[in-house]
């Protein structure tokens, strides 16, 4: 039997394909069909859904912030507050666990290493837990219970206060990484770094602080009587707002001003500014708002709603073939679409954005390798330039041999385009204190950019670990078939190889899929007394049945919409 590297070539390709339309339908599937279920208000069907396709110890704190959100959801707070605490103290970046699995799943691939949260995500925990607490202390029966579940609530602000002042220590560097292949490692991603330059200025996306959260912290020391400590966590929030959190998270100018609002109320209600809060109010706030913030004069209760509303984008996987390019010098990425022609469009817009060639280097070196219309096509490809030295290193172990055999393929995650839900909101009380009978809600915090933009900001580290990961893979394979004798045996043998390689070859398309997609905040003075509330979101209407408001009382609701 005569087998050439023509055919071997051929193969290899037929079979990726083959494999790309079957083999990645597993755990996102699952996944997809227990989101469609939370999308439908399910909620115990899709924590029953989510708890079987998470049940591996790769993904059990995975599971813990699924399982804990959706109890949530389902009015289940102690339960919650169970499950979020064990991943709490399962999430800490630094154990040395999560170090020996990020260094596994760099030598195999991210899917079966340990599940590894986002900075937010971290954070998320505790706006989740102090919900819970407040959601608690409003069930208590006793003024001691009530007063200790706010404390707990106040704890947890305080946690999320910790978490966002060691984000930037949040991800592992390649100095975490302990063990053999330290040093290997970081020679190789330092001289992958050398020739590849994304078209993403990763700063630009970073998830620096959360205005949003700082504003929760807020909130959580007024209930508590704390108004200076109130003051300080608003004014941070109000601050963060203006200076790039508002653009970053493309927010209303309204969450700024809401949070200065309390800020000055708070200046107000502790004492000690008389003279400082009438100029904020002018410098700071429009006339909207100096109208709300007379009407805090007036009225005694107030009433918070906070609507969780939608979900996070799902992650997915784009495919990419790498290629060698010797009269470039050069490796090349070529996209390799799979799915729908939606998939496929949406899959090509995020490669353009994110890793086709810009540059005029890389440019220059398509127009090199095939004249204008290489240069042209290099919109939908990216060039890692090599140069002369780096070429002959790389031919001197045979790797331009190895691709010039069969591309190997490249996985990284990716999302699709997303546009947030901008539908009017409409809150109604039954004694009607809220301003003209209605009020809108305002976007605070946007978590579906906030995902997306942390993608784009590791987007450079997701190419890099890939490659190194692949090309190590493929160049043992490649190795072992190269020493057969027999070129019909070395051939199959090669074959087999990339069998393996393909079918565990994968990126990191895990994250925490039941957050929500944005949270809206309406917030209003009441007079106090017996009332009831109806909140409306584009045709959707929740209630809230009647209960007495006292002075200085503020009555947090939580709504999670999942429309």
């Amino acid at each position: 039997m005569n087998i050439c590297k023509k055919d071997f070539r051929s193969a290899y390709l037929a079979l990726l394909s083959v494999l790309l339309l079957s083999g990645c339908a597993t755990y996102n599937q699952d996944i997809s069909d227990s989101r469609e279920l939370a999308q439908q208000g399910q909620w115990q069907a899709a924590e029953e859904s989510i708890t079987e396709t998470l049940d591996s110890s790769q993904n059990h704190l995975l599971k813990l912030l699924e399982t804990g959100a959706l109890a949530q959801y389902q009015g289940d707070f102690e339960r919650s507050n169970q499950l979020l605490e064990q991943a709490e103290e399962l999430s800490d970046t630094f154990l040395e666990e999560s170090i020996s699995s990020r260094s596994w799943s760099l030598l195999a691939n991210p899917m079966q290493g340990d599940f590894q949260p986002t900075g937010f995500e971290r954070v998320y925990i505790n706006f989740f837990k102090s919900i819970n607490y407040l959601s608690l202390a409003d069930q208590a029966t006793s003024r001691q219970e009530k007063q200790r579940l706010l404390d707990a609530a106040l704890v947890e602000a305080r946690r999320i206060d910790l978490k966002l002042n060691e984000i930037a220590a949040l991800t592992p560097s390649y100095e975490d990484i302990k063990g053999d292949n330290k040093a290997f490692l970081t020679k190789a991603v330092n001289w992958l770094s050398g020739f590849y330059t994304s078209g993403i200025h990763s700063e630009d996306f970073a998830y620096r602080d959360d205005a949003f959260a700082r504003y929760m912290e807020g909130l959580q020391y007024e209930l508590s009587g704390e108004y200076d400590d109130a003051r300080i966590a608003y004014q941070a929030a109000a601050k963060l707002y203006d200076a790039g959190y508002t653009k970053q998270y493309n927010l209303p100018k309204d969450a700024g001003q809401r949070a200065w609002l309390d800020t000055i109320r708070m200046m107000k209600k502790a004492g000690g500014w008389r003279s400082e809060y009438p100029v904020l109010v002018k410098e700071k706030l429009n006339k909207t708002y100096q109208d709300l913030f007379a009407e805090y004069d007036n009225k005694g209760a107030e009433i918070v709603v906070l609507e969780e509303q939608g979900f996070v984008p799902e992650r997915k996987e784009l495919n990419l073939l790498l290629y060698a390019a010797p009269n470039s010098y050069s490796l090349v990425l070529e996209p390799f679409y799979t799915g729908s022609h939606q998939d496929a469009n949406n899959a090509s817009r995020w490669f353009s954005m994110v890793y086709a060639d810009q540059g005029l280097l890389n440019l220059f070196a398509n127009y090199q390798a095939g004249g204008a219309w290489s240069s042209f096509a290099g919109i939908f490809t990216k060039r890692i330039i090599l140069g002369n030295a780096g070429w002959r290193s790389l031919s001197s172990i045979g790797i331009d041999q190895m691709l010039n055999e069969a591309p190997v393929r490249v996985a990284v995650p990716y999302y699709d385009p997303f546009v947030l839900n901008n539908a009017k909101t409409r809150l109604k009380t039954s004694a009607n204190s809220v301003n003209g009978n209605s009020s809108h809600a305002i976007r605070m915090t946007s978590l579906a950019d906030i995902t997306i933009q942390g993608q784009l900001s590791q987007s450079s580290r997701d190419i890099y670990e890939t490659l190194l990961r692949e090309l190590l893979r493929n160049y043992l394979a490649y190795k072992v078939s190269s020493e057969v004798q027999d070129q019909t045996a070395s051939l199959l043998l090669g074959l087999v190889g990339k069998i393996a390689v393909l079918a565990t070859a994968s990126s990191e398309t895990r994250n925490w899929s039941t957050l929500p997609a944005q949270i809206r905040m309406t917030r209003r003075p009441l007079d106090a007394g017996k009332q009831s509330f109806t909140y409306n979101a584009q045709g959707k209407e929740f209630t809230l049945a009647e209960l007495e408001l006292n002075n200085n009382q503020i009555k947090v609701w939580n709504i999670r919409n999942p429309n």
